[in-house]
């Protein structure tokens, strides 16, 4: 009990009486940022018309953060984990620049992510040696890691006059078998760990009780439905985008929910559940009322997608061109008008301490990571592809792709069975010779997180069937698995066969009735090609790996790319 007293005394609490009046708080909050410390493209719709824009970037955050706490007389900073892992920026520095953001905006809490683990507990422990911030991870049991034991907390109170917020951290349980947090670490079961901090909490005397997660809305709503004494979930983990979405849907973007998600807990009273989608893009806001006995009587969403005030839309001979005068103060006006958006210049000392490791991340693209003897050459659907070249069997640089992809969900211990990439995923060729970070950025721009989804045999190759039929950019390339289109039958019956390469080297035929571990990219995931088959697969899974560093580390590894012996695909055409 000595030490859980400490934890609020330290804090500036005082265990006295609730307050005789309401108490009105700001919750911020962000998740899954992956160490995107700089903004990144997107494209929205505005006023009808598809524009290029930039979505976050910490400089931009730090804005807003600046902004919102200057409108409210008691807020919260929380961070609800996977602040690392995704970037070249962690490749290049280790976490440094998003350790020195964390503090330099003073959360008022951070939960451990899985992909805090990803390089093992040791890292962990000596990155959370400079955060300066508490540290979250009440379900962790780090009885055998002591040096990261004693960086962590079930909890930390808050208190605004006689006013008391508890905030207890908790991260999903599947990290033990999809990141790398090695012996010494154990995960508990998250619910029955909430059930007892909230229990905790309530004897100390708090009577406002935020769960700060990062097991995914799914999840979310399941504590939300089942843990008494809970008012609000704070999470991260599945990059869900929450908002009003009739205004994103005019911004020509779809939403997991609203925002908040409401859920009645066990006890009769709502939950607020919210989340803040991904790489600090969004800055979640919930506004919340409490009464004098601690009840929410209102809470009120104000998520805010964060915008670069710069533009671009494509001209006839289909370029991008940047947006000036009138167009461009028309665009402004209608996200200004939003109220899902808001154009936001990055605060100056923020982007000037992110400058030099921007030029350092922007250096690290010249570095070769390997080399290929001959052009590895690239064709949507097979065929001959715009350089002449004949592919009978497609494309030769998107089954590494694929290769790479389940290579890295391998690293977790829980391997994948097949890999599933579109052809309009990869961009290029990649030309004999020394290959650099760079080229491969070029060759998959679009920061594609890889997702895991469980399906049948049958889903599987009535996305097979699909693709094949679309042809173009949907092409279906694999690894894992080898499957033969005859594009001389009938559409919907063109693929012949699908064998899959077991654990033991050998290859066996689809079973239509049995599941299977897909890993793909997002984009395929979320149905993009039309691929609406995948994008109904409930059970999945976002890992936060992108594929350009999946195959950044798969180029490192291999060193010499060489043309596949086999694509994988039998492709029969119609004609001859």
């Amino acid at each position: 009990m000595k030490k859980m007293l400490l934890w609020v005394v330290c804090l500036g609490c005082l265990l006295v009486a609730s307050s005789a009046f309401a108490f009105d708080l700001t919750i911020l909050h962000v998740n899954d940022s992956h160490s995107y410390l700089a903004a990144t493209g997107d494209r929205l719709v505005v006023d009808g018309k598809k524009t290029y824009v930039d979505l976050g970037g910490w400089p931009r955050l730090t804005t807003a953060v600046k902004h919102a706490r200057r409108d409210s007389s008691a807020s919260l900073l929380l961070h609800a984990g996977d602040a690392v892992q995704g970037d070249l920026y962690f490749m290049k520095y280790d976490g440094r620049p998003e350790m020195e953001f964390l503090n330099r905006l003073k959360f008022d809490a951070y939960v451990l992510g899985n992909h805090e683990f990803d390089k093992g507990a040791k890292f962990l422990a000596n990155f959370l040696e400079y955060v300066g911030i508490p540290v979250l991870g009440a379900n962790v049991d780090a009885a055998g890691m002591p040096r990261l034991a004693d960086h962590l907390k079930p909890y930390v109170v808050r208190c605004f006059g006689q006013d008391r917020v508890g905030v207890i951290g908790l991260v999903t349980s599947d990290t033990q078998y999809i990141s790398s947090p090695g012996k010494g670490v154990d995960f508990k079961d998250v619910a029955e760990t909430a059930r007892r901090y909230v229990k905790e909490l309530q004897d100390l005397g708090v009577d406002k009780i935020v769960l700060l997660t990062h097991v995914g809305l799914e999840a979310d709503k399941e504590l939300a439905a089942s843990i008494p004494g809970v008012d609000i979930i704070v999470g991260g983990h599945s990059h869900s985008l929450l908002a009003n979405p009739e205004e994103m849907h005019a911004l020509g973007k779809g939403v997991d929910d609203d925002y908040p998600v409401v859920v009645k807990g066990p006890d009769g009273n709502d939950v607020y559940v919210v989340q803040a989608w991904k790489w600090g893009r969004v800055l979640g806001r919930l506004d919340v009322t409490f009464d004098t006995d601690g009840q929410v009587v209102s809470a009120i969403g104000k998520p805010v997608m964060l915008v670069a005030d710069g533009f671009q839309r494509k001209d006839k001979s289909r370029k991008r061109v940047e947006l000036t005068g009138e167009v461009r103060q028309a665009v402004v006006d209608a996200l200004t008008r939003s109220k899902v958006t808001a154009v936001m210049a990055e605060d100056a000392p923020a982007a000037a301490f992110l400058e030099p490791y921007t030029k350092g991340v922007q250096a690290m693209r010249k570095d070769v990571i390997g080399k290929a003897p001959k052009t590895l050459w690239h064709i949507r659907a097979p065929g001959v592809n715009k350089d002449g070249v004949k592919l009978q069997q497609g494309s030769m640089i998107a089954p590494l792709v694929a290769q790479s992809m389940l290579d890295k969900i391998a690293t977790t211990g829980d391997p994948a069975d097949i890999a599933l990439v579109n052809a309009g995923g990869v961009r290029d060729n990649l030309k004999a010779g020394k290959i650099s970070v760079g080229e491969i950025y070029t060759l998959l721009p679009f920061n594609n997180t890889l997702f895991l989804l469980e399906v049948t045999g049958a889903q599987l190759k009535a996305a097979l069937e699909y693709g094949v039929n679309r042809s173009g950019g949907a092409f279906p390339y694999v690894a894992g698995a080898r499957y033969t289109a005859n594009m001389k039958r009938e559409k919907g019956d063109r693929i012949e066969s699908v064998e899959l390469q077991g654990r033991d080297g050998k290859w066996h035929a689809l079973d239509p009735t049995k599941s299977y571990r897909v890993v793909t990219n997002a984009y395929m995931a979320g149905g993009g090609d039309g691929y609406t088959m995948l994008k109904e697969i409930a059970d999945r899974y976002d890992t936060g790996f992108v594929d350009s560093e999946a195959f950044i580390e798969f180029v490192k590894k291999t060193k010499v790319l060489k043309p596949p012996k086999r694509t994988g695909i039998t492709y029969i055409p119609a004609y001859k």
